[in-house]
């Protein structure tokens, strides 16, 4: 059987060799989102799309799983900042181009992040300028912490500039 630092050196092996290839997919899910906070699912569909091939697919797609937090692809970092015990497809990565977080905003970002994480969310009512009771949401239907997120990534790393 494997040990875990050998599997941790297999899959730096893939990512190594498939380096461009994800960054790639990162670069085209941050385009598609106008966003660099993305859920999981966002790179997980562009992976799919880049390489083509179902194994090669499985394999990266495995590496980058195992390997995603704090992963360096050249100029760009991925953090990710929030673990859905659901579904990983919910999870909330956050990518940067040519600059990387402290551990304050990463910390900061953890903690926006667990509101995605609470099993009711009070919504805010235009019409009558008040909140009104909680309501469960699905994890993903929280546009208001995935909208902070955003903008405060953007605020820190000047990310819209990155896009184009």
């Amino acid at each position: 059987m494997a040990t875990k630092n050998s599997q941790t050196q297999a899959e730096l092996q893939i990512i190594e060799k498939y380096q461009d290839k994800i960054r790639e997919t990162v670069v085209n899910a941050v385009r598609l989102t106008r966003s660099c906070v993305l859920f999981y699912r966002d790179i997980y569909y562009e992976l799919e799309k880049v390489l083509g091939d179902e194994d090669t697919f499985r394999k990266v797609e495995g590496a980058l799983w195992a390997m995603l937090d704090g992963l360096k692809l050249g100029d760009v970092t991925l953090y990710k900042i929030y673990v859905d015990p659901e579904e990983s497809f919910h999870e909330v990565v956050v990518v940067t181009f040519g600059r990387e977080l402290t551990k304050e905003q990463l910390r900061v970002l953890e903690e926006v992040a667990t509101l995605f994480g609470t099993d009711f969310y009070d919504r805010y009512s235009e019409a009558e300028g008040a909140f009104y009771d909680a309501m469960p949401l699905f994890h993903s239907h929280r546009e208001e912490v995935y909208v902070v997120l955003h903008n405060l990534v953007r605020l820190w790393t000047g990310c819209d500039a990155d896009l184009s």
